[in-house]
Formats: C-alpha cells, structure tokens, sequence
C-alpha cells in the first residue's frame, strides 16, 4: 500500500502552519520539548492493529549473526538489529520507513515490552488492552479520556478500530462518513424509502430555536435524573449546532478512507476543538498463523504514516499549545501477541505478551518500559522505572490504561481501583 499519493495534502497542510506560524520552523523541535499540553488539554490519537501483531519487531531477540533465533524465539529473515538512542527494533530491507521513524521520533517514543493481555482470544484480548477489563459496562480509554476533560462536540470520534463505550456511550461518534451531519441537518430524511416532509431552511432554523429554548426552560425546572437527562440533552443540541455551523471549516462531509487520511483529520478536529480522542485501525492482515512474511511490508506501510503524521504535528498550530506535537498523545497497540518461535505454517500463533509503542505529548521519549525473557515471557518491572526488578510486576494493560488515563487528567481510580499506572512513561514522573 502506498502513501505517495498523499504527498499533496502533506504539502499542503505544510505550507498552512508554516503561514500561520508566520515564522521560521527550523528550530521547531527544540520549541516542542519546551511546551507541554496540561492534562486536561491533551488529545489523544489511538491507532489499533485488529488480529495481533507480531510484538518482535518492537522487541527483537537478534543473536550475535544479527538473524538466527537465540533462546526460543525466532526473528524475520533478513532483519538486523536496529537502534535509535534506547529504542532497539528489527530492521529489513522489508522495512525502511520504521528504521527512519525511529531515527527520526525516537527522542519522542515509548517502547512498552511484555504487556500481559490476559487471553490468546482476540475478543477477549481486545477487551482487556483497552478496557483493562472483561467487564462489559467497562469503557475503553479513548471513551474515558473522551468524557473526562473539557467539552467537545465529538469527544471520541471512531474511525475504525475496536470501541467499548459501556455507560459512556455519549462521548462516542462514528467516523469516515456524513451520516452525522445528515442526522443534524435533517437531510437523512431524504433517504427514507416513504416521503418526509423537507422543511426550507428558515422555518427549520425557527424549530431548532424553539426546540432549544423549550429545553433549556424545563432545564431548569428539573431535578435529579430528569435534569441529568435535560443536561445531555441541551448539550446534544449545543454539540449539533456546532457541528453543522463548522463543518466546512473542518472538513466533515469528505470521506476519509485510507489510514493517512483518517489521521490527518482526525488532527485537524483536534486543531479545530471539537474532538478530544480518536480511533484508527492499522490496516494489514496481522493475525498471521500462515506466514510471517507480510508483517515487514505492513510495517513499513503504518511506520510510513507515523512518520508523516509526527512531521504534521510537529509543523501544525495546535488548539492550546503552539503545536500539535505539544497536545496530542499517540498510541499505537494491538490486542495480542503472536508466539515467539514459527509454527509449521512459517507463521505465529497467538501469545499473551504484547508490544506497544507511545509518543508525542506528555510521553517520555527515548525510553523502553518492561521486558522479556529470550523465550518471550514477560519479566517483572518497576512500575517507576520501567526496568526488570524482582520487587516490580508483570505490565498489564490495566497498568499502561491507567497511565493513559493519568496523562489525560483522568481520575484512574474511579475506573482501575487499587491498579498502579506505568509511571515509566509519562514524562516528568
């Protein structure tokens, strides 16, 4: 899959900040460590690889020839070992643009290694990296995030991927098409199979002012749950009138189909205000019980992405801060882990340690958290220092969502009691 095709709009976006900047952006990496988005401000991009991705790549176990399996587990012919700073990865000829994302953004990375994800199911296993739950009526982080800070007319918007709203279905939109605005702006209506009654525009603005002020006088009549209820209601109403007033501004009507695209408006909504977290999936066939060797080729795809969306934030004005790099917290994970030695089939089977990887805003760069055996067994850490220890614990993904959560100013404990964050790495912890 390629992404050349985008280069215009990469340019285009550029040529946007570099205006609004109204300034020289040589130096904008030195400015960007100098400015931290507050908690309650940062937004945060989610991209999730559906069927488990291979966690070696971000995780390599290279013997002394830089190819042959060592201790158990086996890594892709043709990788070597690659490093930026602290950030080691399986490099290939398969694979240049993450070799150029890691040298290009691993001052601003995370490498969290020998995440439990408590299942080889992947339902199961996709429930628990983002809710740290197998509770149904659990949220998942970007929903949580969503509902916990400022208010924004789409708090979660999903693009595609996994989304687990439980009681805070509000905050979530579904993204990559204009059913919304129809819904808002009525003209969904025309799509019924039996006529509806089109009203023209001024008597429909007439009725959406009529509807608001009669909301907002029983409002403030009510008590209780009635009022809880009339709040929301007022609030959808505000939302939607926001939506439909800035739809032009942010682009909303135009569909969003491959992965750089869903990103870059996904930023531009978190530039704009009017979305606080978003969900991308890592497009590729990752569950790879017949064959390992499209995992190079798909990696090279997504890492190519990364790369031209750090260079986006890093170059666009953000909502609060001067940059986008300064707000926006990104997460990259998949539900599971595959097996560390090759089946028969020259593929993986599913295993519950896992690889993710952080960056951006709020994150400390440069920095591996957790570790693994040679055999790919998770080995206990210092929850502080994301360093082996005996005195530490298994990673588990209830332990990095509670740092997500901490990061976005979250109240952890009201949905992880008694769980420790993976202080190791949030940036000044």
């Amino acid at each position: 899959m390629s992404y050349q095709n985008h280069l215009s709009r990469r340019g285009l976006f550029r040529s946007l900040a570099s205006c609004a900047a109204l300034g020289s952006l040589g130096s904008l990496a030195a400015v960007s460590q100098q400015a931290r988005a507050a908690a309650s401000e940062r937004k945060f991009l989610f991209f999730f690889a559906e069927g488990g991705w291979d966690p070696t790549p971000l995780d390599p176990k290279f013997g002394a020839d830089g190819v042959s399996a060592v201790g158990g587990t086996d890594m892709d012919p043709g990788t070597f070992l690659g490093q930026a700073g602290n950030l080691t990865y399986s490099a290939g000829d398969d694979r240049p643009n993450m070799d150029l994302f890691f040298q290009n953004w691993g001052q601003r990375a995370a490498l969290v290694r020998g995440v439990n994800v408590h299942s080889v199911a992947h339902d199961t296993a996709t429930q628990w990296m983002m809710t740290g739950s197998t509770s149904m009526t659990a949220p998942d982080w970007p929903t949580i995030l969503a509902s916990s800070g400022g208010s924004y007319p789409m708090p979660h918007l999903v693009f595609s991927g996994p989304n687990f709203p439980g009681r805070l279905g509000a905050a979530v939109v579904r993204g990559g098409g204009g059913s919304l605005l129809q819904l808002i702006d009525g003209s969904l209506l025309s799509y019924a199979d039996t006529n509806s009654p089109q009203h023209a525009l001024s008597v429909d603005s007439m009725i959406d002012a009529h509807v608001h002020r009669q909301g907002v006088r029983y409002q403030q009549e009510l008590q209780g749950l009635a009022k809880v209820r009339a709040d929301a209601f007022i609030e959808s109403l505000n939302r939607g009138s926001e939506l439909e007033g800035r739809q032009f501004e942010a682009g909303l009507g135009a569909s969003q189909s491959g992965t750089l695209d869903q990103a870059l408006m996904a930023l531009e909504v978190m530039r704009l205000g009017l979305t606080r977290c978003a969900m991308i999936q890592i497009p590729g066939s990752w569950d790879t019980h017949g064959g390992n060797g499209g995992v190079g080729p798909q990696l090279d795809d997504f890492f190519g992405v990364l790369d031209q969306v750090m260079d986006h934030c890093n170059r666009t004005p953000g909502f609060s801060q001067s940059w986008l790099a300064d707000e926006v917290t990104i997460v990259c994970a998949s539900e599971l882990g595959r097996t560390p030695m090759f089946n028969g089939a020259g593929g993986r089977d599913h295993w519950t340690y896992a690889s993710m990887m952080m960056m951006g805003s709020g994150i400390r760069g440069d920095t591996v958290a957790g570790a693994t055996t040679d055999s790919f067994i998770a080995r206990e850490c210092d929850f502080g220092t994301g360093q082996p220890s005996a005195s530490g614990g298994i990673i588990g993904t209830e332990n990095v969502g509670a740092a997500l959560l901490q990061l976005g100013g979250a109240d952890a404990s009201r949905y992880l009691p008694g769980v420790a964050p993976l202080t190791a790495i949030i940036e000044g912890e």
